[in-house]
């Protein structure tokens, strides 16, 4: 019996020096279709100006008429912008990527047309060409900045191939969604302008490293490049980092733009940031401390626990000997959350407790907070649901006093599932919301994953089903993005829970399986278990997400 397929056809525009990207573009659609979209009934055809057949006329017109037949429209734009399109000129755009854009934004925009979305990508550009952009990578940057502003179409910022061709998967999975739902998703801007263009949380010890550097030292630079982030602006504050940057071998200008990257989920930026601090003559060791707890952080994101551990230990050893307590709490904190999620919950436990008795000791409020909270999180995974709350209301009660809303964010999430497994599905929702509404003022990304995926799990608990794999897909989408491959896997995790709960075996086993394969990537044996007593029939569990 024939298949029904749906083709989509996908139009890339670039200016020049983009022909890897362009490359890596038609070789991410093909396999794409190889692997999913054909079993599941879609094809996606790949276009660009490659396939525009010769004819009379002006060039860019002609390939203006193969972009209206597409309906998906996908800009890569790195440190050019390109040439006008008419040889005088005159014409009303600078450059033929320029007219692409909006001859597809008019498209967006008429119900006559097949235009279903539009998705911009920016190369990220050295530090050295930002700081001194001229021309060409001028207009790259104010075009950006206009995104930022009118927040009307998505878009992201890679930092190398396989970043690029994670962020196409992700559209091409979503696209695959919008067809198999049946519902139009025409113009669609629910995540437009999120980009990286949401605020960054501030700096906080609960999160990553603080800067030895006293706030009266730092390079006046440097700061107007962090509250520019703080204040969502994005474009201005990397090219301002980039002035911090190269103006000279400073470790706190790049520990500080290895955070911005890493926070925006650029992870190969960031580690070259944070090694270059380590490969320093000279440099303090507290910096070197600040770098090695820097990468901890980003390993742990990538799922490496390995290396995260390593890279904590050399942290932790530096500090020691330089007598920083409150610096060593940081590490013995985060040396915990590592051997947590290995399920060594005796040694995460001895980790929080060391961390806790330095905070006590140093009168550390912020840090004893963060603790309680940790503690709370072992205590819950042994099954000691009161001692666990326990901590968790004392840690939210020293949170909400200094006002520490990242905090705050984190204990309210925590707490939702402590009231969903004593099946309380309202305090429960409330508490997710409520950390929810911080993470995404802040523009804490991670969190906002984290919590969007408690949320579809309320609703899958409650039953309703359409609405858990809102929420989920949400959360799948940030991750994704971020590179969190245990995020990913947890999402692919409820999703078949989701399906499941529908009655469709095949697309559960199918995300089980992805899930499975990304849980044994980063060695979390629990979860493996997990998943695959789901593969042979065992019955789903609810399982929780925890920051």
């Amino acid at each position: 019996m024939p298949s029904i397929i749906t083709a989509y056809r996908i139009f890339i525009a670039t200016p020049g020096g983009l022909r890897n990207e362009r490359e890596a573009f038609r070789e991410t659609v093909y396999e794409y279709n190889e692997t999913d979209a054909i079993q599941r009934g879609v094809l996606f055809i790949p276009t660009g100006w490659e396939d525009t057949l010769a004819g009379a006329g002006r060039p860019q017109g002609i390939i203006n008429q193969d972009l209206k037949h597409c309906d998906y429209f996908v800009l890569v734009v790195w440190d050019r912008w390109g040439t006008p399109p008419d040889v005088s000129g005159a014409g009303k755009y600078t450059s033929g990527t320029e007219e692409e854009f909006h001859v597809a934004e008019r498209c967006l925009a008429d119900s006559d047309s097949p235009m279903l979305q539009m998705v911009v990508c920016f190369k990220a550009v050295r530090p050295a060409q930002l700081s001194d952009p001229g021309e060409q990578l001028g207009k790259v940057l104010q075009f950006k900045r206009e995104l930022e502003t009118n927040k009307h179409h998505l878009f992201s910022t890679f930092d190398d191939l396989i970043r690029f061709q994670n962020l196409l998967r992700k559209h091409l999975a979503q696209w695959v969604r919008d067809h198999e739902t049946g519902v139009s998703t025409k113009g669609r801007s629910e995540n437009a302008g999120k980009g990286d263009a949401a605020k960054l949380a501030p700096i906080n010890v609960s999160t990553q490293e603080a800067t030895p550097a006293p706030k009266n030292e730092r390079n006046p630079i440097l700061v107007k490049a962090e509250q520019l982030a703080g204040e969502g602006h994005l474009t201005d504050a990397e090219t301002t980092f980039a002035q911090a940057v190269v103006k000279g071998n400073d470790p706190d200008a790049l520990n500080s733009y290895g955070s911005f990257l890493r926070r925006v989920g650029r992870l190969s930026q960031a580690k070259g940031m944070y090694e270059q601090v380590l490969g320093m003559s000279g440099v303090a060791d507290v910096w070197k401390s600040a770098a090695y707890g820097n990468l901890g952080q980003l390993y742990r994101t990538l799922g490496d626990f390995e290396k995260s551990e390593e890279m904590h230990k050399k942290a932790l050893e530096i500090d020691e000997r330089l007598g920083r307590k409150e610096s060593m709490a940081i590490q013995y904190g985060k040396l915990g959350r590592v051997y947590r999620r290995r399920d060594e919950l005796q040694a995460a436990e001895e980790m929080h407790r060391k961390a806790l008795s330095l905070n006590l000791e140093t009168k550390n409020l912020g840090g004893t907070a963060v603790d309680y909270g940790d503690l709370a999180q072992v205590y819950r995974r042994k099954g000691d649901i009161d001692t666990a709350l326990h901590y968790l209301q004392q840690a939210l009660q020293i949170n909400e006093s200094l006002r520490q809303d990242l905090g705050i964010a984190i204990v309210c999430g925590n707490l939702g599932i402590i009231y969903r497994k004593r099946n309380n599905l309202d305090a429960a929702e409330e508490m997710h919301k409520r950390s929810l509404a911080i993470d995404r003022r802040l523009g804490h990304l991670e969190g906002e994953a984290i919590q969007s995926g408690n949320l579809g799990m309320v609703y899958l608990q409650r039953g309703k089903l359409d609405e858990a794999e809102t929420w989920l897909n949400k959360s799948l989408a940030i991750n994704e993005r971020l590179g969190r491959i245990e995020g990913m896997a947890g999402d692919y995790r409820d999703l078949g829970l989701v399906y499941a709960a529908r009655g469709d075996t095949v697309t559960a086993r199918s995300f089980w399986a992805t899930a499975r394969g990304r849980f044994l990537s980063i060695g979390l044996r629990h979860e493996v278990a997990e998943v695959s007593s789901y593969l042979s029939g065992g019955n789903p569990q609810k399982p929780t997400v925890t920051q």
